[in-house]
This record gives C-alpha cells, structure tokens and sequence, in this order.
C-alpha cells in the first residue's frame, strides 16, 4: 500500500512539474511568435526533455505549414549553447504559388533560360506542394561544430546536406566553413523537368540534354565536373556535391569569393 501511495506522489509530482514547465514554453514560445508572423496549437514536453510544438503555420514571403516539431533534449540549452541538438520537423508543407513569376536575372544573363523550368510549370505537372520530412543534427567540440540535415521531400527526391564550421559564436558571419556536401537523390522529378522543357523548347529530350551538356561544358572548361553531371542529366539517380575552400574561410567573406578559388567536386550515382 505505501508502495502504492508513493507512487501516485510521485506521478501527482511530476504531472504538475510537467504542467507547469508546458505553460511556461507556451508562455516563452507566445514571445517568439509575437515578433514573427507565426501561429502554433499546442506546445508540450516530455518526461524524456522533448519540446514539442504542434500545428505551426509560418507566414512570411511563402507559407510553411509544420505538423510537429521536435527539439529533443531541450533541457541542454540552459544556460549555454549545447555541445548536440537534434530536431525534427514532420509534416512540413509549402505550397507551390500557381502563377507564372519572372526569370531569374542571373538565369537570363547566363543564357539559360531554356533550361529552366519556372514554380508555375512545376505545379502544373503535379508538385503543387513541398511536402517533407526534415532532420537536423549538430555537434560542437573544441569550438568545432558539425551539421547533418536530411530532407526527404518525397516526389521532390531526398537531400542530404552537411558542414563543418570553426571559431563557433553566436554570430553566423563570423564563422569558418571547413567544407560543405550536398547529396541528392532523385525521385522522378528530374526525368519529368528535362521531358516537359523539352517538349516547351520543340525539341526531342536527346536534342535538350545534348544542347544542355554542351552549354555546360562551354561555360565549365572543367571535364572531371562536366562527364558527371552529363552523366547525371542523361541518367538522372543521385547527385553529390563537395564544396571546400583552400583553408578555413570566414562565412562573410566567402559571400564575395570566386567560385573558382573553392575546390569543387561533383559526382554523379550509377
């Protein structure tokens, strides 16, 4: 019986323990939404140190809709900046605007146009929405931090991004990038963008991949790049990119670094 009686205690303890730190996130989190344009149905914790935010709506320059969001172990940010996060972001959804918008300037001074494909034509072949499930890893150790993000964006294919970063602070800009990889693996999206260019520019699919590779190997003059994403347009699987600078550049600099001081590596999947 004392058994008993202890541990309904114990429960009644930490049922109110945990009701009260849920009203408090609410309260902070209440702070957060009311300096962006952001709405949320519920925020909860859990026994485990789980923050969980439900039902996020975020309005800025694009709707983001979120089912849940979880920030697991959220008990490490107090007082400092953890050495790990982990966060989940399920259900993310952006819908694709239905309504033709002007090409890039950048896309148009380098001559590509033909080759790209605008969110209006997206929509119109069947990716109206952005639908994802997303994950973000992090760790820091001796002013080193290490980022693993995963997207998988299902009919929009699967990106796998990663970094690593020195001098950490609390200011982006004044952070080191050691080196960047972006992986990506198609799911179709790829196939359906080419054939439907294609079909805008009246040509056949072989005709827009030739004329495609043969602009990039123009503007490219780099054949260890170029076979790989010929490679990649005629046989669209999977796509790596490796990003590194020649040393550890600050994150401000690197905004207005030539493309061509960086070591660039491009492969493609068989």
């Amino acid at each position: 019986m004392k058994k008993l009686i202890i541990a309904m205690i114990l429960a009644a303890t930490l049922g109110g323990a945990k009701a009260y730190l849920d009203y408090q996130l609410g309260r902070e989190l209440d702070k957060i939404t009311n300096q962006i344009t952001a709405e949320y149905s519920q925020i909860s914790s859990s026994l485990l140190g789980q923050v969980i935010i439900e039902n996020v709506h975020l309005d800025s320059y694009m709707q983001v809709y979120i089912n849940r969001i979880i920030l697991h172990k959220a008990y490490q940010f107090y007082p400092n900046l953890p050495k790990s996060m982990s966060l989940n972001l399920e259900g993310v959804r952006i819908p694709i605007a239905n309504t033709m918008q002007p090409i890039p300037l950048l896309i148009s001074a380098f001559g590509y146009e033909p080759y790209y494909i605008s969110l209006k034509e997206l929509y119109d072949l069947g990716y109206a929405n952005i639908n994802a499930d997303i994950s973000l890893d992090a760790k820091l150790q001796d002013n080193q931090l290490s980022v693993l993000g995963i997207i998988d964006a299902n009919i929009w294919g699967k990106f796998t991004l990663s970094a690593e970063l020195n001098k950490v602070s609390n200011s982006f800009n004044t952070m080191e990038l050691v080196s960047f990889q972006l992986k990506y693996i198609d799911n179709g999206l790829v196939n359906k963008a080419i054939s439907h260019l294609a079909l805008r520019n009246k040509i056949t699919l072989m005709q827009l991949q030739q004329n495609f590779i043969s602009k990039l190997n123009n503007d490219i003059k780099q054949p260890d790049i170029t076979n790989n994403l010929r490679q990649f347009i005629q046989n669209p699987r999977g796509l790596t990119l490796n990003l590194q600078p020649n040393f550890p550049m600050n994150i401000s600099v690197l905004k207005t670094f030539p493309i061509q001081k960086f070591k660039l590596n491009i492969t493609a999947s068989n």
